[in-house]
């Protein structure tokens, strides 16, 4: 499997985008997402992955520990350890998991917004799309439900692509009925989302 087309969970992009930051103060440049994907999957991955597993270990001991005290206390016994990781795992482990892998707990804001316009998003449009995401200081993902060949990571067997980029925006063929699903992520992220939700609402995109 190529960088390109590896799985990523939210977590693992939140630390690309970290990744994909410090790259960029070191080189002096902006560096692309799939340039940091790739260095990140190439030389910290593994390392990041050691200690991501280690944390969540530890939390869940904590969580575990936690449900120990309220159980044992609602039922006015010390119900034991063992116990105890068995019912939470069973009640609360999944949901547990889920929220921790979530994009919200990882830092992304994430909207979904359906185009009207008859001619769907040609040149023009997709041009203003593209300027108004470069306006704000954070960075802007978009996946379509079909007919994405081209992209840029794979999010949850999502494709995803940058909104800062015109030419790539334009290999899509978006048209009308098309429901788009935007993530964003950094200081304006959620100003970046209703800016670009208002413009496509807006009709002013011929």
């Amino acid at each position: 499997m190529s960088e390109q087309t590896r799985i990523l969970t939210p977590a693992e992009l939140k630390a690309i985008e970290d990744h994909k930051y410090y790259l960029s103060l070191r080189e002096h440049r902006e560096v692309s997402i799939e340039e940091a994907v790739e260095d990140f999957l190439q030389h910290y991955a593994e390392t990041w992955q050691r200690e991501k597993l280690r944390h969540d270990n530890k939390e869940q001991i904590e969580e575990i520990e936690r449900h120990k005290y309220l159980k044992s206390k609602e039922v006015q016994r010390d119900i034991g350890r063992h116990a105890a990781a068995v019912d939470w795992c069973t009640q609360y482990a999944h949901v547990w998991r889920q929220e921790r892998e979530s994009l919200e707990r990882n830092g992304f804001v994430q909207v979904s917004v359906q185009i009207q316009n008859e001619n769907g998003l040609h040149l023009r449009p997709t041009s203003k799309l593209a300027l108004l995401a470069g306006k704000y200081d954070c960075d802007v993902y978009m996946h379509k439900p079909a007919g994405m060949e081209y992209y840029n990571f794979m999010l949850g067997h999502k494709p995803y692509i940058n909104v800062k980029s015109i030419l790539s925006m334009l290999r899509l063929g978006i048209i009308r009925g098309d429901v788009l699903e935007f993530i964003a992520t950094g200081a304006q992220a959620q100003e970046a989302l209703e800016a670009l939700v208002r413009l496509i609402q807006s009709g002013d995109t011929d």
